[in-house]
């Protein structure tokens, strides 16, 4: 009788071993990356162009809020931050409104306001919570500079609709805020068309003495050249709508 060697492995034995050495010497597969966090926030880029010839535009104030805030409605009086930025350009007021409405889900507030000419451009964020978006709007206001109560503004525009990567282009109209009357003299007009008019240039008067004391599409300038006695602008601060073009890209 044969008897085995008590080193002799059986076939199965010595390949079981052999490949339990190979893989001992190989690093186990690679992991599949973990996925990117799911966003939270919602972005939407706010761009504004000066169509006009010879009206200078003041730092646009805009806003993302819902439907419970109103920026300004037709036919109906101006608030007294709108007052300040449609008199005098004034930002802070209207911002300060905003921050303590719980409506308002951001502001955005330009650096600078723009010149006559579409050559330059005012541009700034909003982000919001990404549950708001449904419901989300958008208002926004800029001072129509040599006038004196006038603004380009928006109401209420829809951003829920938006997709990201998606952008539409508004037209925006001139409104007169009703706070003061258009006399459109170098007393009342802030703006650089009456900076050598000898006048007192004010911006924000408390006191509101329009003949229609709420806001309207603005009944446009009249001007010296055309009779108005009281006027200290000219033909070249006129203008025809749209005074602005406002351009909105949801980035993320």
């Amino acid at each position: 009788m044969r008897i085995a060697s008590p080193l002799a492995i059986p076939a199965a034995a010595a390949l079981a071993v052999l490949l339990a050495a190979c893989n001992g010497n190989s690093s186990p597969p690679a992991a599949d990356p973990a996925p990117p966090p799911a966003p939270t926030t919602a972005s939407f880029e706010v761009s504004l162009v000066n169509l006009t010839a010879g009206q200078a535009l003041s730092p646009m104030v805009a806003l993302a809020h819902t439907d419970a805030f109103h920026l300004f409605t037709i036919g109906e009086a101006a608030s007294v931050a709108l007052e300040h930025l449609a008199e005098g350009g004034e930002t802070a007021p209207l911002a300060a409104l905003a921050g303590d409405a719980k409506s308002v889900l951001a502001v955005g507030i330009a650096g600078a306001g723009l010149p006559p000419g579409p050559d330059a451009k005012a541009v700034v964020t909003l982000t919001v919570p990404l549950a708001s978006v449904p419901g989300l709007r958008l208002s926004m206001a800029s001072m129509l500079g040599n006038t004196n109560d006038g603004f380009a503004g928006l109401a209420e525009q829809p951003l829920d609709t938006l997709a990201v990567g998606a952008s539409t282009t508004l037209r925006l109209l001139g409104y007169d805020a009703g706070t003061e009357l258009n006399t459109e003299s170098a007393d009342s007009v802030p703006g650089p068309a009456t900076a050598n008019g000898g006048g007192k240039r004010e911006a924000f008067n408390a006191s509101r003495d329009d003949v229609v004391n709420t806001v309207r599409v603005h009944p446009g300038i009249v001007s010296r050249d055309d009779g108005l006695a009281t006027s200290a602008l000219t033909q070249a601060q006129r203008w025809d709508n749209p005074v602005a073009l406002l351009s909105v890209k949801r980035t993320r």
